[in-house]
């Protein structure tokens, strides 16, 4: 075969054909040089050892990842319902825009990992901690693309539906909000895997459940190959989150000419 034809077939592959064929490349070499060069499980076990203890932790693997999952979505859904009453804020209120954008920037700033154990101290060691910190690592990217959505329609389209009677809650519905929509679940792609991140660091600072405090244990008893299953784990719920909502796009936002494939 050609140089060419080669080429012209790798182009026909299908993307995930290409994705699963360099990730199995990967973790042959992977396996192959760790057990060349001796490497002990603890530091670096291979590929097939955490297969093995994924699939013998499943059960924990579930219920402590569903617990996370729990608070994860509960931030996530603080985070959509106050980052989209603070777009809607500023919008309708322009004097606080300013003030509003600045606070939340600034807050955003603040390392998370800083405030995550004065959570726990004023909140214990209950989901409350977890859920607030997921609640702040998903705000500030919801808030933006919000009021984005809402914020940027063409001046002549508000006056062409006051021309026509269009009362504020009317031109609101139809027009703010469906604009805002698409905007709101790019939002919620990139807030869903900072809220989980948020939740897992609060099981890290203080906590008895959940995949961080699972991670925790194993690398307290030297058990490398639960660290990397549990990564696993939380790779996997991390695609299925975001599949969901591209799936929700997909399905309910076609009338975007923008989001036609």
């Amino acid at each position: 075969m050609s140089m060419s034809n080669s080429i012209s077939v790798s182009a026909q592959m299908p993307s995930w054909l290409k994705i699963g064929g360099g990730l199995l490349a990967v973790l042959l070499i992977w396996e192959i040089g760790v057990i060349a060069a001796d490497v002990p499980e603890y530091i670096l076990p291979p590929p097939s050892e955490v297969a093995i203890r994924w699939w013998q932790t499943l059960p924990a693997q579930i219920y402590h990842l569903s617990m996370t999952g729990l608070t994860t979505l509960a931030g996530l859904a603080l985070a959509t319902v106050i980052g989209v009453l603070l777009a809607l804020l500023v919008v309708y209120v322009r004097s606080l825009r300013a003030v509003v954008v600045s606070v939340l920037a600034a807050f955003n700033g603040i390392p998370k990992v800083a405030i995550a154990p004065l959570f726990v101290v004023w909140f214990g060691l209950g989901l409350e901690a977890k859920i607030l910190l997921a609640f702040l690592l998903a705000l500030f990217p919801i808030f933006v693309n919000s009021l984005t959505g809402l914020d940027e329609i063409e001046s002549d389209v508000l006056d062409l539906s006051r021309l026509a009677g269009g009362t504020p809650m009317r031109m609101f519905r139809k027009i703010r909000l469906m604009n805002a929509i698409p905007y709101i679940t790019d939002a919620l792609k990139v807030a869903f895997p900072l809220a989980l991140v948020g939740s897992i660091v609060g099981e890290f600072i203080g906590g008895n459940i959940g995949i961080g405090y699972l991670i925790l244990s194993a690398q307290f008893n030297l058990d490398t190959s639960l660290v990397f299953a549990s990564l696993v784990s939380i790779t996997a719920f991390t695609s299925l989150g975001v599949g969901v909502i591209a799936a929700y796009e997909n399905a309910f936002l076609k009338w975007r000419p923008s989001r036609r494939r």
